[in-house]
């Protein structure tokens, strides 16, 4: 019987991934080709997801590798300001009943964590897992474990949502009932499988084109 959802946040909560939206907005703002930048900001994110460094040390290193020319203010405000919402999962979160422990698991960043986590439309999130918090990323089965801990519910009885395949094979590995997000259409599918009680909005409903 399921007892807890939990869902990534990138790819999930948002309309694509966080990284592929940042690196096109950094490089509108920079100037600089955005396959240029893909590389070096890819390469510094993993120790940044595993609470290595900053934002600060972010800018640093993309500024080193490709001189993006950008003031610490306009960095961060660019890099914050890259979230590219979306609002029909958010409906998805509130429409799920009360018997239902929720969480979500994220490899995140600091500034980035405060500000998800922080947003009213996730209150009904009740725990919070974010690799720069507890260093390790998914797919790495500690993640799935610190998972397991904050929601205080097996993973034999928690779903879990994710966009990223690799994610996905882990989760299942690790116990957890996983539901892939490749896209809105495929996600539902799986969805109603493994929580057919929980309503879908209306809004989901024509953003998947069901």
């Amino acid at each position: 019987m399921i007892r807890a959802i939990a869902f990534d946040w990138g790819g999930v909560f948002t309309d694509g991934t966080f990284d592929a939206a940042a690196v096109r907005a950094l490089a509108d703002a920079s100037g600089v080709d955005a396959a240029t930048l893909e590389g070096p900001y890819l390469e510094a994110m993993a120790p940044f997801e595993e609470g290595r460094f900053d934002l600060a040390e972010l800018h640093r290193r993309l500024e080193a590798a490709v001189a993006l020319g950008l003031e610490p203010n306009a960095f961060r405000a660019t890099f914050l300001g890259a979230i590219p919402e979306r609002p029909a999962m958010i409906d998805l979160l509130d429409a799920i009943p009360d018997h239902y422990t929720v969480g979500v698991l994220s490899n995140n960043v600091p500034e980035l964590c405060d500000l998800v986590r922080d947003d009213p439309r996730m209150a009904r999130v009740e725990h919070w897992v974010f690799s720069n918090e507890i260093h390790v990323r998914k797919p790495d089965p500690r993640a799935y474990e610190a998972l397991e801990r904050a929601l205080g519910v097996p993973a034999d009885a928690t779903v879990f949502v994710d966009d990223a395949a690799r994610n996905v094979d882990a989760a299942r590995a690790y116990g957890l009932h996983p539901v892939h997000l490749p896209d809105l259409a495929t996600f539902l599918d799986g969805w109603r499988t493994q929580v057919p009680d929980v309503p879908i909005p209306a809004s989901l409903r024509e953003a998947a084109g069901a």
